[in-house]
């Protein structure tokens, strides 16, 4: 607070004032001196001046200690001192003057302390961000990055501070030349991934902001979707075909040939059951991915042996051992699910197993697991194509799966059902010798059987 003219007379008044007191009392004493000990009166005056001088001395130095305290108080302020407190002078202008510094130091400490807490805030929410944000200052000093960025591009500033890649240099110096915003799709990494950089200038100083989006999973997904659609329009372009194929020749063959005529409705059959069993597992797939699994606690023994039942008959009528060894096994989720996911496995087996063959399948307890095994002693799977049957529409053999009636999802449901449910599904397989598969599911917590 600065003070007024009126304050500054004031002031002034108050020093001529002294001024005159001391003079004042100064003359008063030099008579004194005069008359009551006789002292000269030029000895009488230099004594009384002197001892003037000397009380107003200690006027202007007790100011002047004033004004270095208030001095010092402005310095401690500009050197963050929250709340200077200089103690009090009497002096009215001088206090008012400190009373302004007090004022003033609260205010920087309340606005310094709200400040701080909104870089706090900010900070918070840009390390929550999925996407990286870089801030690059006019000399290229990295200001700030977080740590989405530092994840994905790694290591963005050398030792002084400035921006280490090379890449991003180059944004930085294209987005300076421009007006509008620049982006870039860089790959990084290994395993390598999509990143899509954006950078752009915030202020007349050059200071350019970069965001960092990862598009690898967004891509993954895309390209999976467009394989989807792909594959399961070839997979139902091939019974479709073969349905309106048969179907004609059967027309045809109606009136001048009635053995055709049979042999033409079973292939329409045929080709009609597996394009069912191919729509039915493509909504089964697709409900999966719709839906979140529910979360029941059930005994997997029951699931396992009322999905077993049927495959038991066919085995039989195929000529193939079919052997089932279950315990009680409590897990948490959806019994359809996982109901489907054995289906599966023992359909796969049969499949593909000769008559004369045998199928086992077991329930058991491992490592706070429940551990589903289908083994089977059919053709078995070469080890260059084990990594890729849990792939949708992936076959081992084409011609031989589509023989069998195969429509390449069966084990993708089955992994996808495992994931969900927090688990896994393996496979071991020699060629010629049959395969093993295991389904691990984690166990509910209130299993507390033996």
């Amino acid at each position: 607070m600065r003070p007024d003219g009126r304050s500054q007379h004031s002031l002034i008044r108050r020093l001529i004032v002294n001024l005159a007191v001391v003079a004042g009392m100064a003359a008063v004493l030099g008579a004194v001196l005069n008359a009551a000990l006789g002292t000269p009166p030029w000895l009488a005056g230099l004594i009384s001046g002197i001892l003037g001088l000397g009380a107003y001395g200690m006027v202007l130095f007790r100011l002047r200690n004033t004004l270095v305290g208030l001095g010092q108080a402005a310095e401690d302020l500009l050197g963050r001192d929250a709340e200077p407190r200089p103690r009090p002078t009497g002096i009215e202008e001088v206090d008012r003057l400190a009373d302004s510094l007090r004022r003033a130091g609260r205010h920087f400490r309340d606005t310094e302390d709200a400040l701080r807490r909104e870089r706090s805030l900010l900070e918070v929410v840009l390390e929550a961000l999925p996407g990286g944000v870089l801030l690059v200052e006019a000399d290229d000093q990295v200001a700030y990055s977080n740590s989405a960025c530092r994840q994905m591009l790694g290591t963005v500033e050398d030792p002084s501070g400035r921006l280490a890649l090379r890449q991003i240099r180059g944004m930085v110096t294209r987005a300076r030349g421009s007006d509008q915003f620049y982006e870039e799709i860089l790959h990084r990494g290994y395993p390598e991934r999509t990143l899509a950089v954006r950078a752009f200038t915030i202020d007349a100083e050059g200071r350019v902001l970069l965001i960092v989006l990862d598009l690898t999973e967004s891509r993954r997904v895309e390209t999976m979707r467009r394989d989807f659609v792909t594959d399961a329009s070839h997979e139902l372009k091939t019974p479709v075909a073969s349905v309106l194929a048969s179907a004609e020749a059967l027309q045809m063959a109606l009136e001048n040939d009635p053995v055709s005529s049979r042999m033409f409705a079973d292939r329409v059959l045929s080709a009609a059951l597996r394009l069912s069993r191919l729509i039915s597992d493509l909504l089964d797939l697709s409900r999966l991915e719709a839906q979140d699994p529910t979360a029941d606690d059930f005994d997997l023994e029951e699931v396992v042996i009322s999905e077993v039942k049927p495959f038991v008959t066919s085995a039989r009528q195929k000529d193939i051992a079919f052997s089932v060894e279950t315990t009680a096994a409590a897990v948490r989720g959806s019994s359809a699910e996982l109901g489907l996911a054995i289906r599966n496995l023992c359909d796969n087996a049969l499949r593909y197993t000769e008559e004369g063959g045998r199928i086992a399948v077991t329930l058991d307890r491992r490592n706070g697991e429940a551990a589903v095994t289908v083994t089977d002693t059919g053709v078995g799977i070469p080890g260059r194509d084990l990594g890729r049957i849990f792939e949708r529409f992936y076959r081992v053999d084409v011609a031989r799966s589509r023989g069998t009636g195969g429509t390449g999802l069966g084990l993708a449901l089955v992994k996808h059902v495992a994931e969900r449910h927090g688990g896994k599904v393996t496979v071991e397989s020699l060629l010629g010798e049959g395969s093993t598969f295991v389904l691990r599911i984690p166990l509910a917590v209130t299993d507390t059987s033996h």
